[in-house]
C-alpha cells in the first residue's frame, strides 16, 4: 500500500496532523500558502511546498506537490470574506481540475454544513446552512463527491480547540452574548488528528463522518469555567427566551473507526491530568549536537518556550514556529530575583493550562545553577505536570572538549562544583577547598569572572600553593570557545591580556592532557 500522504495546509490541524502521521510512517508532504512559513516549516524532515489554491487558478507546483501521493488531505478553511460561497467551491474545482480520480481524499469539513434543529443531528440529514462558509462548504463536499466518489471521506469538524485555541479566550470580556442555554459542539485538536489518523490507517473512504465531543456543555457554564481558569472575565450572557441550536451526533465516527475520544467531555480541557506536560529541558553548553534527544524532540515541539540568557541562537533556531518569551537575567540586572521568579511560574502555569505545549530552557543541566528547584516546587504545588531534562552542564563539557581529566584513577578522586555567586567562602568552606585542591582533587567555579580579584587570594591563602592549576574555558563547545590555562598566581595577571566573554567556567586542579 503507498503510504504517501500530500496535506494541503500545514496550519494549526494540519502541522500536528502531518506529524502524527510521519511518527506513525507514513511518507508526507506538506505545504503552506504564506511565503513567510515556507524558512519555519523547512526545518521538518518532509518537503513544503507553496501551494495558494485561488478561485482561478492554483499558484505553485501542485503537480510536485502530489507526485506519488496515495491520499490528499485538503486543510484548509474558508475564508471569512465577501462571496466566499461561491469562491471556496471554486477553489474546490481547482483542485479537481488538477488531481487524478484515483486519488484518495480526506477533505476536513465543518459542522456549520448543518441547520439549527433544536435536537441531535447526524450525517444523514439533508444539510441546509444558514452561514455562507456552510453553503461554500457543502457545495464544495458536492463536488468532491461526484468526482472522487468512493475514494473521499468528508469529515465534519465542530469547533476546534487545544493548543493556542483555548475555549477561556473566545468570549472573555465580552457582553450581552445570546444563546447562554445551547449545548455547544466542540473537538480537541488531539481528537481531530486521531480520526484523521484512523481514517488513513481503517482505509475508510466513501463516508461522511461528525468529529464532536461525546458531551455537549451549556455556552454559558462551558464559557464562564474556561475563562475563570484563565483568571479572564468572564462573558456576560442575556436572558434568552427563544435559542436554536443542535446537537451534532458523533457515534459514526465511534462505530464505524472505533474511535474513542480522548476529549469526550470538552470541559476535560480544564482537568489537570489532560494539561500537556512542561518540560523544563537543559539546553547544555550551547552546542546543539550536545543536546540530548529528548531535549531536542521537546524544544522541536514545543509551542511556547521560556529561555534564559545563555542560550545560544543554533539552539534557539531548533524551532522558530514557537513563541519564544525570554525570561533571563544578564549580569548587573537590577531586578528583584523573587519577582522575576514569580513571573515565570505565572507564564508556566498559564500557557499549560491554555493547552499549550510548553519548555522551560535552561543553559546547562537544570539542577546546576539553573534554579530549577523554584520552578519545580511551584508546578507541584498547583499539580501542574512536568518533566525535567538532563543537560550537559559546562564543567563536563569544558572537561572533555578541552581534554581536562577532572577525574583521573591515581591523580583525582572527586571534583566540587561551586559558584562564585552565592558562595559566602566562610573558613570551613575555604579549608574544605584547600583539601581537595591540595589532595589532587577538582574544583570547577562558575559565574567567577567577575570575582576572581576576590576569590584567587582567598585560594592561594588557604592552600598556601600559587601554582595550582587553572582553566578557564569561555563560551564552552561553541565556535568562539576560547580555552585559557594559567595558575593560581598567574591567572589575574594572564586573564587582562586575554579577553574572556562569558558564560566562563573555570577547572581549577588539573592541567589539560599536552
Amino acid at each position: 500500500m503507498n503510504k504517501h500522504i500530500a496535506v494541503l495546509g500545514l496550519g494549526w490541524l494540519g502541522l500536528p496532523l502531518a506529524l502524527q502521521l510521519q511518527k506513525k510512517g507514513f511518507t508526507i508532504s506538506g505545504s503552506t500558502s504564506n511565503l513567510d512559513n515556507l524558512k519555519p516549516l523547512s526545518k521538518y524532515s518532509f518537503p513544503v511546498n507553496r501551494i495558494k489554491i485561488e478561485a482561478d487558478k492554483i499558484v505553485g507546483d501542485w503537480e510536485a506537490f502530489i507526485n506519488e501521493t496515495s491520499t490528499l488531505i485538503i486543510n484548509f478553511p474558508p475564508k471569512r470574506i465577501n462571496n466566499i460561497e461561491t469562491i471556496h467551491p471554486l477553489q474546490i474545482a481547482q483542485i479537481i481540475k488538477h488531481t487524478p480520480k484515483t486519488t484518495k481524499v480526506v477533505f476536513v469539513s465543518s459542522t456549520s454544513v448543518y441547520q439549527n434543529t433544536n435536537a441531535r443531528i447526524d450525517e444523514t440529514v439533508t444539510c441546509m446552512p444558514q452561514k455562507a462558509s456552510g453553503i461554500g462548504l457543502i457545495k464544495a463536499e458536492q463536488l468532491l463527491k461526484e468526482y472522487f466518489g468512493s475514494n473521499v471521506t468528508i469529515l465534519r469538524l465542530a469547533g476546534l480547540i487545544g493548543p493556542k485555541r483555548h475555549p477561556g479566550r473566545f468570549l472573555a470580556n465580552k457582553k450581552q452574548l445570546k444563546n447562554p442555554n445551547v449545548p455547544v459542539n466542540l473537538i480537541h485538536q488531539k481528537d481531530a488528528v486521531g480520526l484523521i489518523t484512523a481514517i488513513l490507517e481503517q482505509d475508510c473512504f466513501g463516508e461522511i463522518i461528525n468529529g464532536c465531543a461525546d458531551v455537549h456543555p451549556k455556552r454559558k457554564d462551558f464559557y464562564k469555567n474556561a475563562a475563570m481558569q484563565l483568571n479572564l472575565e468572564a462573558p456576560v450572557f442575556e436572558t434568552s427566551t427563544e435559542e436554536r441550536f443542535k446537537i451534532v451526533d458523533n457515534l459514526k465516527s465511534k462505530t464505524i473507526l472505533n474511535f474513542e475520544y480522548q476529549f469526550a467531555n470538552p470541559e476535560s480541557i480544564f482537568a489537570k491530568d489532560k494539561l500537556p506536560e512542561i518540560y523544563i529541558v537543559g539546553a547544555g553548553p550551547g552546542n546543539k549536537n550536545l543536546l540530548t534527544l529528548k531535549a531536542f524532540n521537546a524544544i522541536n515541539n514545543a509551542e511556547v518556550i521560556l529561555h534564559d540568557n545563555l542560550i545560544s541562537d543554533e539552539i534557539m533556531t531548533i524551532n522558530t514556529n514557537a513563541e519564544h518569551i525570554y525570561v533571563g537575567r544578564k549580569f548587573g540586572d537590577k531586578e528583584n530575583p523573587q519577582a522575576r521568579q514569580n513571573k515565570i511560574n505565572e507564564l508556566l502555569k498559564l500557557h499549560c493550562e491554555m493547552g499549550n505545549n510548553v519548555v522551560r530552557l535552561k543553559s546547562g543541566d537544570p539542577y546546576v545553577y539553573g534554579r530549577a528547584a523554584e520552578e519545580v516546587r511551584f508546578l507541584k504545588a498547583h499539580k501542574l505536570p512536568f518533566c525535567v531534562v538532563p543537560g550537559i552542564s559546562a564543567a563536563l563539557a569544558a572537561a572533555s572538549l578541552a581534554n581536562i581529566p577532572i577525574t583521573e584513577r591515581g591523580h583525582s578522586n572527586a571534583i566540587l562544583i561551586c559558584t562564585a555567586h552565592t558562595a559566602d567562602y566562610s573558613t570551613s568552606q575555604l579549608n574544605g577547598i584547600a583539601e581537595m585542591l591540595n589532595a589532587g582533587n577538582t574544583l570547577a567555579l562558575y559565574m567567577g569572572l567577575k570575582s576572581l580579584d576576590k576569590i584567587i587570594p582567598k585560594l592561594i591563602a588557604v592552600s598556601g600553593n600559587p601554582d595550582i592549576p587553572i582553566n578557564a574555558i569561555s563560551n564552552v563547545s561553541r565556535a568562539n570557545e576560547v580555552l585559557f590555562s594559567s595558575t593560581l598566581g598567574n591567572i589575574e595577571n594572564d586573564i587582562k591580556k586575554q579577553e574572556l566573554k562569558m558564560p566562563v567556567v573555570f577547572l581549577i586542579g588539573v592541567k589539560p592532557i599536552d
